[in-house]
C-alpha cells in the first residue's frame, strides 16, 4: 500500500455527523486538539446539545452547530454550502443491538438513507475524504468459525441483528462507490468494539436517553440509584465465568482511533483512492462479570444485580485483533477498563442525571433554530431563577417569586441594537471610562476608539456585550443550587486591546437564599499585559405595579465616598461626598421620576488602596440595598470589588425609557489604568488571574 505525504494547507474542516452523541462528542475533542475545524450534525434524537456546550468549554473554541436529520437533503445541503468541508466523520444513526430487532424498520430507513443522501452530496460537493464508523457486530457470531478469535478483519461478516445488518449494508455501499471511481473516493471503515468510560475532565460523558442499551450506562445509572438494579442477560455462555466476552475499549482511545484513520486518508496516495477495514480494539477481551466487578471498585459501591435470559443477538465473544491498525494507522489502545470505570465514574457523580438536568430549560431565540442565539434558564419552575444568554453572557431576566426584577429582551434582536444600552451584559475588557481612550503598558500607547464623549467606555468596540460567549456548562450539584458558567476566548486581533484573554463567568444561584453569584476570573494566553475590569451591567427595577419606572425605590449605599470626576466624568483625583442615605442613615434616599440623579462611583473603603487584580479571596462586602414599598422586594448587592458605579438609568434606549432601571455595577476604579494609585488593580500580567465576585440577594 503506497502513502505519500502531501503539502500541508490551510486549516482542515471536518463535517462530524452525530457529533453530539458519545462518541461523535469525544472525537469532536480530539480533532480540535490536532488543528481542525469542526461542523456538528446531529438530530438530538439520543443525545443533547448540552454536549457541544460543554465542548467548546472544554476545547475553548465554537463548534457551529445544526440540527439536521440526515434524510433531510436540502437541509444537509445547507451545511456544505456555509461550509467548505474537507472530510466526514460519520457517527450519526441509531445503535441499539436489542431496539433494532422490534423496531427493524426505523433502523433500516434511518441508517441506511442518511448514509445515502450524505454519500450524494459529499459526491455533489466533491468531499472524498470518509471516516465511517462501523461495527464489530458485523462479525456475527465469529466463534463459528475456527481460529477466527480474535477477530481479524478477514474474518467472515455475518451480522445476527438487523443494527448489525445496516452496518454490514452501508460497508458494501461504500466498498460499491469505491469500486464505481477508485481514484477519488478515501473511505476509511472502523469497525469497533465496545467504547466505555468517559473524558478525564467529567464534561463529556455517554448519556442516553431513555433505558441505556449497554452494560457501562446501566450500571452508570444503577449507582446513583436512576435505576434498581443491573440485569446481566445470560451466565450460560462457555466463557470463564459464563457471561460474554467483549473487547471493551476507553472512548478516549477510540476517539483518537478516528483522528489516525482520518490522517491516514489525508495523505494517502492522492492519485488512488482507498477503501479499507480496521479494528479498533484492545484485542482483550473481558467478561460482563469482570467489568462488573472493575466498576464497582472504581465506585466503591457493590451494585444489585440480576441474572436474565440471553438477549436476542447477542453471542460469545467478539474480541478484537487490532494488528492492521497498529501496523498501518499507527494507533493502539493505551487506557484499561480500570481507567475507563474511573473515568465514568468521574462523568457519573459529577452529572447524576447526565445532561439531563431538572430546573433547567433551554431556548434559541431566533425562528431559524441559529444555535449561538441560545437562552439558557437555570432554578425553572422554582421561586427564583435566572435566564442568561450567550451573546454577553448576559443575565437576561431574574424572577423572584415569580416577578422579573431587571430588564431584558425576549430574543437577540433586542440585544444587537446598537443603542441597548448594555442591558445586562458582561462588561469588558474593561467596564467604564478610560480617558480618551489612550493608556500605556510598558514601553507602548495605545488607542481605543472613542465612543462616549471624548472616552473609551466599556470596552469600546471591543465590547464584550456583542461578543459570543463558549458554553455554558450547567451543572445542578445540589438540590436547589445551579451553576452555569460560560468562556470567552477574546483574542488581541480582534479587539484593540493588547493579548489574548481567556475569561470565564460562571454563575451560581441559590433558589433557597435567593441569591445569584457572579464569579469573574481572566487569564493572558498570549502577550506580557493587559488592562481589564471585568463587571455585569444589570438594570433593576424592583416596582412591580409599574413597570416603567424606578420611582419610589428606597436605596442606600455602603460610602458616600465617591470618586469626583471633571465634565468629561474622568478623575480629578479627589474624593468627595455625595448626598446620598448610608446604611446608617435615619433618612433614606428615596428614588423619584426625575432627581436624585446618579452616574457616580462610590468607594467601598476609602483607606484600602487597590492593588489586587484578583480579588477573589477578599471577604463579600455588602455595599448597596434597594428596596420597593409595593412589591416588598429587597434587594442587596455584594462584592469584593473597591469601588461600584450607581446609574438611575436616566439615558436608557432601545424600548426602555429613563429611569426605567438602576444599575449597580461593582468595579475597580474609573480610568484605573491612567491613575498612578490604581493602575496595579487594572492590569493583568501574564501568569496572573484577575478575579472578583458580585452577588445579588433578594429577600
Amino acid at each position: 500500500m503506497t502513502v505519500q505525504l502531501q503539502s500541508e494547507s490551510t486549516v482542515r474542516t471536518v463535517l462530524v455527523t452525530g457529533g453530539a452523541g458519545y462518541i461523535g462528542s469525544h472525537t469532536v475533542v480530539e480533532l480540535v486538539e490536532n488543528g481542525y475545524e469542526c461542523v456538528v450534525v446531529d438530530n438530538l434524537s439520543n443525545s443533547s446539545y448540552d454536549s457541544i456546550a460543554r465542548l467548546e468549554i472544554l476545547t475553548k473554541h465554537h463548534i457551529p452547530f445544526y440540527e439536521i436529520d440526515l434524510r433531510d437533503r436540502e437541509c444537509l445541503r445547507k451545511v456544505f454550502e456555509e461550509h467548505k468541508i474537507d472530510s466526514v466523520i460519520h457517527f450519526a444513526g441509531l445503535k441499539a443491538v436489542g431496539e433494532s430487532t422490534q423496531i427493524p424498520l426505523r433502523y433500516y430507513h434511518n441508517n441506511i438513507l442518511g448514509t445515502l443522501v450524505l454519500l450524494e452530496l459529499m459526491q455533489q460537493y466533491k468531499v472524498s475524504n470518509f471516516v465511517f464508523s462501523s461495527s464489530a457486530t458485523v462479525y456475527g457470531d465469529a466463534t463459528r468459525f475456527p481460529n477466527m478469535i480474535p477477530i481479524p478483519e478477514e474474518c467472515p461478516l455475518g451480522p445476527t441483528n438487523p443494527y448489525g445488518h445496516t452496518k454490514y449494508a452501508i460497508e458494501n455501499i461504500l466498498n460499491d462507490l469505491y469500486n464505481s471511481d477508485k481514484k477519488n473516493w478515501k473511505f476509511a471503515i472502523l469497525r469497533y468494539f465496545n467504547p466505555i468510560g468517559a473524558h478525564p475532565s467529567g464534561l463529556i460523558g455517554e448519556d442516553p436517553l431513555g433505558i441505556p442499551n449497554n452494560l457501562l450506562p446501566y450500571m452508570a445509572q444503577v449507582s446513583v440509584g436512576r435505576r434498581e438494579k443491573l440485569y446481566i442477560f445470560g451466565n450460560d455462555y462457555d466463557s470463564r465465568d459464563g457471561t460474554p466476552i467483549r473487547d471493551y475499549i476507553h472512548v478516549v482511545d477510540l476517539a483518537k482511533g478516528h483522528i489516525a484513520a482520518l490522517k491516514y486518508l489525508e495523505v494517502y496516495n492522492e492519485n488512488e483512492g482507498l477503501c479499507r477495514e480496521w479494528n479498533l480494539g484492545s484485542g482483550k477481551g473481558s467478561t460482563v462479570f469482570e467489568v462488573y466487578r472493575a466498576f464497582c471498585k472504581a465506585s466503591g459501591v457493590a451494585l444489585p444485580y440480576e441474572v436474565t435470559a440471553r438477549r436476542a443477538g447477542d453471542v460469545l465473544n467478539l474480541t478484537a485483533k487490532p494488528d492492521r491498525a497498529k501496523r498501518e494507522l499507527k494507533w493502539q489502545t493505551k487506557l484499561q477498563v480500570e481507567d475507563s470505570c474511573k473515568d465514568l465514574w468521574k462523568w457519573t457523580t459529577e452529572n447524576p442525571f447526565g445532561y439531563q438536568l431538572r430546573g433547567v430549560e433551554a431556548r434559541f431565540s431566533t425562528e431559524d433554530m441559529h444555535y449561538d442565539a441560545r437562552f439558557v434558564t437555570i432554578g425553572a419552575g422554582t421561586r427564583f431563577q435566572a435566564t442568561f444568554a450567550n451573546l454577553g453572557a448576559t443575565i437576561v431576566d431574574l424572577k423572584v417569586d415569580g416577578q422579573s426584577v431587571v430588564l431584558g429582551y425576549e430574543n437577540e434582536k433586542g440585544y444587537l441594537n446598537s443603542d441597548s444600552a448594555y442591558v445586562g451584559a458582561t462588561i469588558g475588557r474593561y467596564a467604564n471610562r478610560i480617558a480618551k481612550g489612550k493608556f500605556s503598558l510598558g514601553n507602548n500607547i495605545y488607542q481605543l476608539t472613542i465612543n462616549n464623549g471624548t472616552n473609551a467606555n466599556h470596552g469600546s468596540i471591543g465590547s464584550f456585550h456583542m461578543k459570543r460567549f463558549l458554553g455554558p456548562v450547567v451543572q445542578n450539584p445540589s438540590k436547589d443550587v445551579f451553576i452555569a458558567e460560560y468562556m470567552l476566548v477574546d483574542k488581541g486581533e480582534d479587539t484593540e486591546f493588547p493579548g489574548d484573554l481567556l475569561v470565564t463567568v460562571q454563575y451560581t444561584l441559590n433558589v433557597t437564599e435567593k441569591s445569584l453569584e457572579v464569579k469573574y476570573q481572566g487569564k493572558l494566553t498570549a502577550g506580557e499585559a493587559t488592562p481589564i475590569n471585568l463587571t455585569n451591567h444589570s438594570y433593576f427595577n424592583l416596582n412591580k405595579p409599574r413597570e416603567d419606572t424606578i420611582e419610589g425605590t428606597v436605596i442606600r449605599v455602603c460610602s458616600k465616598k465617591s470618586v469626583d470626576v471633571d465634565k468629561n466624568m474622568i478623575p480629578t483625583g479627589n474624593i468627595v461626598d455625595r448626598d446620598i442615605a448610608t446604611f446608617d442613615s435615619t433618612k433614606p434616599t428615596v428614588l423619584g421620576p426625575i432627581e436624585p440623579q446618579f452616574d457616580c462611583c462610590f468607594v467601598v473603603d476609602e483607606d484600602v488602596k487597590p492593588r489586587q487584580v484578583n480579588t477573589l479571596n477578599n471577604e463579600l462586602t455588602l455595599i448597596f440595598k434597594a428596596f420597593h414599598p409595593d412589591s416588598n422586594i429587597t434587594l442587596e448587592v455584594l462584592s469584593t470589588e473597591p469601588t461600584f458605579q450607581l446609574y438611575t438609568g436616566d439615558f436608557l434606549s432601545a424600548g426602555y425609557t429613563a429611569r426605567q432601571g438602576f444599575a449597580i455595577e461593582p468595579g475597580r476604579y474609573i480610568d484605573a489604568i491612567n491613575q498612578e494609585d490604581w493602575k496595579d488593580c487594572v492590569t493583568l500580567k501574564d501568569g496572573e488571574t484577575y478575579g472578583s465576585k458580585i452577588v445579588y440577594r433578594f429577600s
